[in-house]
């Protein structure tokens, strides 16, 4: 049986190099709960940093996050964002909040899409819960109950984090969930390396790890006979040239 794999999710994808860390002076020590996920951040162009810093603790604003969602997924398209009142061509996230507003992982309301506001935790599950189709069918929100301040979740965000911690990408702390403060980037580093753990670049790999969330980011790939219950994402940058699985059971395809 042959199986062709077309789009699965809305995101378009670079085919790129391998980028390796640099080495930044606020980067945590090894066998910090972070530390692992920025590195991997910083591998796959998700995380640059700036003058030698990677801003670990630092808050995420709506334009870093979308700059960082559109750069993981190597956006191309653009959205016309002239109508929103809070943004012009001269800052420096225009382009990429065009880009994240196209692939539908920014709304902005009242005519406004608030790029220098902190990004909230539960605001930033729904984003990656609706670039990533972890939504896409009905999902109970029962699983929140198991956190102490699960009546913080807001009734439009219930179903979207419900389905990134049932999932397991997100796991809370202390009981808690704190869905209403700011997500750090290192936080936001860790929940993105549990999403995806692994990037194909390179048109001649054989099979893919089976152990991790994959995403495929080159065309003219053709896998044989592998089997795995996690998640596989193949991005626009494919193009026309399908991705060809054949004696193939993807599970979360």
């Amino acid at each position: 049986m042959k199986k062709i794999i077309s789009l699965v999710l809305a995101c378009m994808m670079l085919l790129s190099t391998s980028v390796f860390a640099a080495t930044f002076s606020d980067m945590p020590a090894d066998g910090h709960w972070a530390t692992a996920a920025l590195n991997n951040a910083v591998n796959n162009g998700l995380l640059t940093g700036s003058d030698g810093r990677i801003f670990p603790e630092d808050n995420m604003t709506r334009a870093e996050m979308a700059t960082i969602i559109v750069r993981a997924c190597g956006a191309l398209k653009d959205a016309d964002i002239s109508a929103y009142t809070d943004v012009s061509t001269d800052d420096w996230f225009y382009a990429s909040m065009s880009k994240a507003v196209a692939m539908g992982a920014f709304n902005g309301s009242d005519g406004k899409l608030r790029p220098n506001n902190n990004i909230t935790r539960q605001e930033a599950f729904v984003v990656l819960s609706r670039v990533f189709g972890l939504n896409a069918g009905k999902v109970s929100t029962d699983v929140l109950n198991q956190f102490k301040d699960a009546n913080k979740v807001a009734d439009w965000a219930k179903e979207s984090v419900a389905a990134i911690i049932e999932k397991g990408y997100v796991g809370g702390a202390n009981g808690m969930l704190s869905p209403l403060a700011n997500i750090t980037r290192a936080e936001f580093a860790v929940v993105m390396d549990r999403i995806i753990k692994y990037y194909i670049d390179d048109a001649d790999v054989t099979e893919i790890p089976v152990d991790g969330n994959v995403m495929i980011r080159v065309a003219g790939l053709n896998l044989d006979g592998f089997e795995t219950d996690k998640m596989v994402v193949i991005g626009d940058a494919v193009g026309n040239e399908k991705v060809v699985i054949s004696n193939t059971k993807i599970s979360n395809l």
